[in-house]
């Protein structure tokens, strides 16, 4: 079963209660959780009981490891709370599934880079699904954002068909880079998620002003990739819906 609300251990003595009570119940029954980055690491006791009870994985909204944008999206952890959190988890033998939002008007290329070293630095090629990759930012109607003019500089028109307000990155560069990666993400459903990460890994480095290796697996690693736990859709929220989703509306629309 899952766990969807990213507010799981909000209250974290109650989880602990259903996920116990379950677990006594249906011992051989296993869930994820999606659990905020701050709450990984504030209730680091609770680890180990979710691991005994049968947590295959943790989805986390790691977003990005750029801080300043973390502090624009008011994400409430930093880039060094994002490794802390994969650790404490992996120490229990749970993995983490981050969700990523790599497109905002804040993001830089170098940014991008950033996130596809530390998601190769911690092991975690096989634990994103390739569509991650591609998540840019919604902003709906009544978005906190759009009373922040570091996001209001960027705004265009309200887009009723896609439910938010349509945006666009200072360096045009950016939205065209978006384009080339989600088109390649789209076009390789199916494909062994590693084989696509290299793709798009490829992409980025060669859109970066200095190109730089892909760092080494860090001392996180846990060796061979294997099929590690995973839903059955990928998932992600906060972004703007991909063509993919959007062509079956398109009729109705």
């Amino acid at each position: 079963i899952s766990f969807a609300d990213p507010d799981f251990l909000n209250a974290p003595h109650h989880s602990r209660r259903v996920v116990a009570a379950i677990h006594r119940r249906h011992p051989d029954l296993t869930f994820d959780a999606t659990i905020k980055v701050e709450h990984i690491l504030r209730y680091p006791d609770a680890l180990p009981e979710l691991a005994e009870a049968g947590c295959a994985f943790v989805v986390s909204a790691f977003e990005s490891v750029s801080d300043p944008i973390l502090r624009c999206l008011d994400k409430g952890h930093t880039a060094a709370d994002a490794s802390d959190a994969v650790i404490a988890l992996r120490t229990q033998g749970i993995e983490v599934r981050p969700s990523w939002l790599p497109f905002t008007p804040w993001t830089t290329v170098d940014d991008l880079v950033d996130v596809v070293d530390f998601v190769v630095a911690h092991d975690l090629i096989a634990n994103v699904d390739p569509v991650q990759y591609s998540v840019r930012l919604l902003v709906p109607d009544g978005s906190l954002l759009l009373g922040e003019t570091t996001m209001t500089a960027h705004l265009g028109a309200y887009d009723p068909t896609r439910l938010g307000w349509t945006w666009a990155h200072p360096d045009p560069a950016m939205d065209r880079l978006h384009a080339q990666i989600a088109t390649l993400v789209e076009a390789r459903v199916g494909q062994a998620p590693v084989r696509t990460f290299d793709e798009i890994d490829a992409l980025i480095r060669s859109s970066a002003e200095t190109s730089s290796a892909r760092p080494a697996l860090g001392a996180v690693s846990v060796g061979p990739m294997g099929d590690r736990a995973h839903l059955t859709e990928p998932w992600f929220c906060c972004s703007e819906p991909t063509e993919a989703q959007m062509a079956p509306l398109e009729p109705l629309v």
